[in-house]
């Protein structure tokens, strides 16, 4: 055979390959992204204290900013409140009651997940915890095990 018919094997075969295929599925689109809600993550400081500028700046909170806090759902709930105990401090962070971070779980030093709800305002704080719990199941999944 010579190189030239070879060649033109080829160039046939692929084109005969190219028309036979069939279009691929198409995976499932992701959902779009939430406009209702930003999210960080940050670590306590060894003063209970946490801080995410974008975050902050969804929220539009700013220094001197009086924020009230409470539990609920196993997260810390934080709202901006006139009337608070506690202020935004100049560098955009916020320190944790210890009481609070008892009640959820969260220690010094250790990282939580925020989200800053856009409507009403508000500041979420999420454990690890919760975070291992949302997660299992999708680990478990496509570990090869039952979601």
């Amino acid at each position: 055979m010579k190189d030239g018919d070879r060649e033109g094997q080829r160039r046939e075969s692929v084109r005969r390959a190219a028309v036979s295929r069939k279009p691929l599925p198409l995976p499932e689109a992701p959902p779009p992204p939430r406009r209702d809600a930003v999210f960080g993550m940050c670590a306590l400081d060894d003063k209970g204290r946490i801080s995410d500028a974008r975050v902050m700046a969804a929220l539009g909170w700013e220094a001197g900013r009086r924020v009230t806090f409470t539990v609920a759902h196993g997260v810390i709930l934080i709202d901006a409140d006139d009337a608070g105990g506690q202020a935004v401090c100049g560098r955009g962070c916020l320190r944790l009651p210890v009481g609070l971070r008892r009640a959820v779980g969260i220690g010094l030093r250790e990282r939580v997940l925020l989200a800053a709800l856009l409507e009403p305002r508000r500041l979420v704080v999420h454990p690890m915890v919760q975070l291992d719990r949302w997660s299992l199941p999708v680990h478990v999944a496509v570990l090869g095990g039952e979601s």
